[in-house]
């Protein structure tokens, strides 16, 4: 037995051997030379060249590689492609300014998709980035609550938005709960990526049909992504109340449940909250969560997030609200009529402190991601959209020193595809910069990369990436975007029972 291990042991380092001699002479796609390599897996953080083959990293070495394009990478960090699990972005325009910001993977995991099938077939060979989505438990509900049939699905496909306006307040009837199961499992086996739940902004959703979901997280051994029942520093309907019942969900079925921004919904009990999370992370429940980091958050002026009461709940006022229209803060006269009023006047609410943003970036399990939004001409938009990643290593990392640049590169590729990747096979691929890895790569100055977006102006490019890949295929190239290319590639889950 010895000598058959030995023999095998002797076959692996030959063939290991044999595979960096033909490594040595290849030809590669495009090769960059000198780039500070950061791969937080391995904890590899040293200057080297790379060598990019057939949309994969076929090098990561000291070695002199050749390549049909050779890049000058010196200066510059190479990390991989950043992945968003928050993202409502769906606009062209809108990736492009994301690629500026170092994102390859967006993933519509809170609000989600329904059907699944239909959503994929529509960005098939059309993406700049990679892509994905949840199945939508809102959208899922809001059909069969509308019958169920062609009619039902007409609305959803006239007015995406309509499942968080319409029957946001009616209960599921009992005889169509079963049903409900079956549509959220039909698109997950069409490739979802999980489930996609909004409680608060659909108080119909009782603890019932949570639980029942949550329950399937278990079968099909996924997870819930949500947006929780409640975002408010009071009781009742506080958010500690909706932490413990997604806690409790998961404790009685084996599900999953990831929670969408902390900061936007646990506001300054964020860091209180997230020790919630940790007890139960401590005690073997699949328990995560996730920020943006920006001390604001984004909703309609006539969202059930300013029913009457809003002020306590998330501890601000009017004065406290800006208006995407204006740009100016609000007084309890304009709130009240942007209120009853009929236009789509956003606001943005200026909520947490940079003390708390700081204490959740810290935490080592935190996930970045966006929340993004698309962009429109001539509106303000949040900067989350567009800068939240530049963000983070410009202000958070070169500036604060709030975090290292291979924690924060961590918190923005490889946590996201470990969170996802024992239901997403391709996320073993993504997230880490190694030979055989995806060659969804960034390149950026680490002197220099920041955002530019504002509250105020949040249509400008983050600064400082130099190239981005996706695929192997340049969507950056010497910090200017390419135009009419296409490789974001789709993103699937795989479910067993």
């Amino acid at each position: 037995m010895r000598l058959l291990l030995a023999s095998r042991s002797c076959a692996v380092v030959l063939m290991s051997l044999g595979m960096i001699a033909t490594a040595a002479g290849a030809e590669y796609d495009v090769v960059y030379t000198g780039a500070r390599a950061i791969d937080p897996e391995t904890g590899l953080d040293e200057v080297r060249n790379i060598g990019i083959a057939g949309g994969k990293i076929a090098a990561v070495s000291t070695d002199r590689l050749k390549g049909r394009r050779t890049i000058d990478a010196r200066g510059l960090v190479a990390a991989p492609g950043f992945i968003d699990l928050h993202s409502h972005s769906t606009t062209l325009q809108t990736a492009k300014y994301q690629a500026k910001d170092g994102v390859t993977t967006r993933l519509e995991l809170e609000a989600g998709a329904f059907p699944v099938q239909r959503w994929y077939e529509q960005k098939a060979g059309k993406e700049l980035l990679n892509y994905g989505a949840s199945v939508s438990h809102n959208k899922a509900r809001f059909y069969l609550l509308n019958g169920g049939d062609d009619r039902a699905m007409q609305l959803l496909q006239s007015d995406p938005l309509i499942s968080f306006r319409k029957d946001i307040h009616t209960a599921l009837p009992a005889e169509q709960r079963d049903r409900l199961i079956v549509e959220l499992e039909r698109g997950m086996k069409a490739g979802a990526i999980g489930i996609g739940s909004g409680p608060q902004y659909a108080p119909g959703i009782d603890r019932w049909e949570l639980l029942d979901v949550t329950r399937l997280s278990a079968r099909m051994r996924t997870c819930v992504f949500t947006h929780i029942r409640y975002g408010s520093l009071i009781e009742p309907g506080s958010t500690l109340e909706s932490i413990q019942e997604n806690v409790a969900n998961v404790a009685i079925t084996g599900g999953c449940v990831h929670i969408m921004h902390l900061n936007s919904m646990g506001m300054s009990a964020s860091p209180e909250l997230l020790k919630l999370i940790h007890g139960a992370r401590d005690r073997g429940l699949d328990v995560s969560t996730e920020t943006y980091p920006w001390g604001a958050s984004s909703d309609s002026i006539r969202s059930v997030i300013f029913d009457p009461g809003w002020e306590q709940r998330w501890g601000v006022g009017p004065e406290d609200l800006q208006s995407t229209s204006t740009g100016k803060r609000l007084t309890r006269e304009e709130f009240d009529a942007l209120r009853s009023g009929t236009g789509k006047d956003g606001v943005l609410m200026h909520m947490n402190t940079e003390e708390t943003l700081v204490a959740l970036l810290r935490d080592p399990s935190m996930i970045v991601v966006s929340d993004a939004g698309n962009l429109e001409a001539g509106k303000l938009s949040h900067p989350r959209t567009v800068g939240s990643f530049a963000r983070v290593l410009g202000h958070y990392v070169r500036e604060a020193g709030v975090l290292t640049l291979s924690d924060a590169i961590a918190k923005m590729s490889l946590k996201p595809a470990q969170r996802l990747e024992a239901f997403v096979p391709a996320m073993k691929h993504k997230g880490r910069l190694q030979v055989g890895a995806d060659a969804d790569v960034v390149f950026f100055d680490p002197a220099t990369v920041r955002e530019k977006a504002t509250y105020l102006d949040a249509m400008q490019y983050s600064e400082g990436f130099q190239y981005v890949m996706i695929d192997g295929v340049l969507v950056v190239d010497r910090g200017k975007l390419i135009e009419n290319v296409f490789p974001g590639q789709p993103l699937h889950g795989q479910y067993g029972e």
